[in-house]
């Protein structure tokens, strides 16, 4: 390897991928190794080794998108956390919104309290909606509760007081005694971790934050101190929800903003496949070991979300709109007691993963359905490293799926496959359909596994102008996080009528906001010339109550009021479809401080005939899913292939880590990249 690396991992359910890119010529190489979920960092150094690394070779960084976060959510493994709210407010947090999530759902429960009420405190304090103190901070109050923390063994606790957004002076209060009193102990503020109204949102955000934070604190230290011992000295970079990148420092202090960063990778570097494609419009899917990612990329740019849900908390974090199905190549085929046959949610993940594997695992999955059927050969999977086990596979669905239904356990695969295909098709239809984009407009970005074997097939039943599969379609996730730039998004309340917004108010709020992204990013040691500031306001009609996000990429010199109007309307219009003639209100500026980050070069492949006929390397019979029956296809290996060459369907390109499926009456073109273009004849 060369002297100029650049490194990203993204850890997975069930493979953690590593890309190595050398920054100079744009040569890449690939890799995976198991998760490891009782401890994600084993399978990140399993990575390094197994691609053989040499990390004293890594100059600029290297980026890591992990799960730990959001396992240590899901699973439960936080550590003991208490919570500090005013005089009258500790149970928001239990009280949550009045609305039910599933109304049609008898057994539906809201999610479990992560801080019982006997860990929840006041404090003597009144904040009015203004930021004027109403009744100051009570300190002896504070000084009762720091005792009754020092009892209970707590390890984090999360401090969210009366419209701190607006006035923080009496939450840093508060930690300046518990740092005291409790050194030990973990804190996080809701006037940092969500400054915004919606005390529901702003208290779970917090708390969530506080309550994994020595989990990541710890996770981070470990693998900084286990990369270093191979000899690197880059930065390690986090991706984070929104799909930027932080400093390993950075995620420490605000861990609850890597909850959501393992799709963020490849959708990020689907928005760089969209300028150098030239297709402003992509939907990416990312066909992983245990769910099926769809987002949606328009005019170049991804949707960001300003909450999202996690586990079922309502959260105040900025995150790319992804949404998810378990439709992952690790789901289980089951049948119900009426005899109906399902795919998924449930996974059979990185342990024990699909029959197929041979490490334990005993219910049928997609993946054994695809060796089944011949989509996947059983002793080329990762290159021949992994050998898999077909009649194991074969047998499952023999004994789970086919004897039960009565047919044979190609036509059970077969059933099986289509379930997911049908899952798929409706998550990109309801990014698209559902929210007024019509599928026809947008190609279709195909990574993950399994990404490359339903592209095709996607692509034609919802008449979308192409698939593409890019290089490395199953490490493509981690090489999309080597185009991340760092982010970081800041905001203030400040809810008034658009018609009594003051320039000079306005301007203020903007010149604070900005000096807190230009420290941060400072910090961060990212030079003055690569920091970009886009400003933003989330505005609303009176009386709704929630808000759309508008861009102030224009002066706002002359009348900037109608400038602000416009630009809302045109917003609004684009979102829902129709304006109205009601007076508007500003609720949240916010600041996106960007840290630019060179992208990487990409290698240009040598030209060859447009007949790809050299490529292929034999045929053989694949019980077609989609038409049930056995067609024969031709297979071509992917490394052989030369710019400009076109492969004709029914056909499989075969590369270590996935298969494309060419699907009958389509061709695939290769471009100047190495990327595949699957479209209609």
């Amino acid at each position: 390897m060369k002297e100029n690396l650049r490194v990203a991992i993204d850890t997975g359910g069930t493979f953690t991928d590593i890309v190595g890119l050398d920054e100079d010529t744009g040569e890449f190489w690939i890799g995976k190794a198991s998760t490891t979920p009782s401890n994600t960092m084993i399978g990140v150094l399993n990575a390094v080794d197994k691609l053989n690394i040499d990390l004293s070779k890594v100059k600029r960084f290297f980026v890591h998108g992990s799960t730990t976060a959001i396992n240590a959510l899901i699973e439960k493994k936080g550590v003991k956390t208490a919570y500090i709210g005013t005089s009258g407010f500790r149970d928001v947090p239990e009280i949550r919104r009045y609305n039910r999530v599933e109304i049609f759902n008898p057994k539906y429960t809201k999610p479990p309290l992560i801080v019982p009420r006997r860990l929840r405190y006041e404090v003597k304090e009144r904040m009015l909606v203004s930021g004027e103190v109403l009744t100051p901070l009570d300190p002896e109050s504070v000084y009762k509760v720091a005792e009754e923390i020092k009892k209970t063994g707590v390890k984090a606790v999360a401090v969210c007081l009366h419209h701190a957004y607006k006035n923080p002076i009496h939450e840093r209060k508060v930690r300046d005694i518990l740092n005291k009193e409790c050194p030990y102990v973990a804190i996080s503020l809701s006037s940092e971790v969500a400054k915004e109204h919606r005390e529901y949102e702003r208290s779970m955000t917090t708390i969530i934050d506080a309550y994994i934070k020595p989990v990541i604190t710890i996770w981070i230290d470990e693998l900084d101190k286990e990369l270093g011992k191979r000899g690197m000295k880059a930065e390690l970079l986090l991706t984070r929800s929104d799909g930027g990148a932080m400093k390993g420092e950075m995620g420490k202090q605000s861990p609850v903003n890597t909850l959501l960063s393992g799709p963020a990778g490849g959708v990020m570097g689907g928005m760089f496949l969209a300028s150098i494609l030239d297709m402003p419009n992509l939907i990416t899917m990312d066909m992983g070991g245990t769910s099926f990612d769809v987002s949606i990329i328009k005019n170049g740019e991804a949707k960001i979300s300003r909450e999202t849900k996690a586990e079922g908390y309502e959260l105040l974090i900025p995150n790319l709109d992804i949404r998810a199905v378990g439709a992952g190549g690790g789901s289980i085929g089951w049948i119900d007691d009426a005899g109906a046959l399902h795919v998924g949610p449930q996974s059979a993940g990185a342990d024990p993963g699909p029959v197929c594997y041979q490490k334990g695992g005993g219910e049928p999955t997609v993946t054994d359905a695809l060796v089944t059927i011949g989509y996947i050969d059983p002793g080329n999977f990762l290159g021949g490293d992994m050998k898999l086990n077909a009649r194991l596979g074969k047998e499952s669905i023999m004994k789970k799926i086919a004897e039960p239904l009565q047919m044979d356990a190609s036509e059970a695969a077969a059933g099986m496959l289509n379930i997911s295909f049908n899952h798929m098709v409706q998550a990109i239809r309801g990014i698209t359909v559902e929210r007024g984009d019509d599928p026809r407009d947008f190609s279709l970005l195909c990574y993950g596994g399994g990404g490359a074997l339903f592209g095709g097939l996607l692509r034609g039943e919802l008449d979308m102008q192409s698939a593409v599969i890019p290089n490395a379609p199953a490490n493509f996730s981690a090489w999309g996080m080597l185009t991340v730039d760092v982010r970081h998004g800041f905001s203030q309340t400040d809810i008034i009528p658009l018609e009594r917004l003051d320039k000079k108010e306005m301007n203020r709020i903007f010149e604070d906001l900005d000096k807190q992204g230009r420290e941060t990013l400072t910090a961060e040691r990212i030079a003055n010339k690569d920091i970009q500031i886009l400003r933003s306001i989330d505005m609303r009609y009176i009386g709704q109550e929630h808000s759309v996000n508008v861009h102030l990429d224009f002066s706002l010199d002359g009348d900037f009021l109608d400038k602000i109007k416009k630009a809302f309307e045109d917003t609004y219009l684009s979102v829902f479809g129709y304006t109205l003639t009601h007076p508007v209100e500003m609720v949240n500026y916010r600041i996106t401080a960007i840290g630019r980050i060179p992208n990487p070069k990409l290698r240009e492949l040598e030209n060859g005939s447009k007949n790809a006929s050299y490529a292929q390397k034999g045929v053989r019979e694949v019980f077609d899913f989609y038409t049930r029956s056995l067609t024969e296809y031709r297979i071509y290996e992917r490394s052989k292939l030369l710019s400009g060459s076109v492969v004709e369907g029914p056909a499989l390109v075969e590369e270590p880590t996935t298969v494309t499926n060419v699907p009958e009456r389509t061709l695939c073109a290769v471009d100047t990249y190495g990327h595949l273009i699957i479209s209609g004849k």
